[in-house]
């Protein structure tokens, strides 16, 4: 669910333990993915600067459209992440997220695919700010509809 690439800085006196526990990662970043970090930290921080600025922006946008629609105490996380967790009026995170793209043309992941079932995830990376926009106020719109009409929009219309 994403690309992670890090490093760590350690004491010469690690070494043989952290040794062990890297031998048994059996995982890497791909290698366009290890290109674009070496990229990222040879463009210094004011280019990082900028990529944070933009993130912040979009995370204020979407957490902002959510809450408008389901309330405060609807988002999870994101603190520390390039998501949110929102936790839904009804179980059935799976329809829900079937529901939203058909609809709201808005995509999310289903929580039960995370471990948190009758929950979404609602990242906000890799957006242009505008599109952020748009997308955050389709998300609010089917967030309000689901609040105001509960399970019965999951429902498929009679004769369908």
């Amino acid at each position: 669910m994403g690309w992670r690439v890090g490093y760590l800085a350690y004491p010469e006196r690690l070494h043989g333990e952290l040794m062990k526990v890297q031998d048994t990662i059996a995982i890497c970043p791909s290698v366009i993915g290890q290109k674009a970090a070496l990229a990222a930290l040879g463009a210094g921080r004011s280019w990082v600067r900028v990529q944070v600025k933009g993130l912040a922006e979009n995370r204020r946008i979407v957490r902002s459209a959510i809450e408008e629609a389901l309330g405060s105490g609807s988002v999870v996380g994101g603190s520390g992440a390039i998501y949110f967790m929102i936790r839904l009026p009804v179980q059935d995170d799976l329809r829900v997220v079937e529901w939203l793209t058909a609809k709201h043309r808005v995509c999310v992941i289903p929580g039960s695919a995370c471990g948190a079932p009758g929950m979404v995830r609602v990242g906000y990376a890799n957006l242009e700010t505008a599109r952020c926009r748009e997308a955050s106020q389709r998300l609010s719109d089917g967030l309000k509809e689901l609040a105001a009409r509960g399970a019965a929009v999951l429902e498929p219309a009679p004769g369908t």
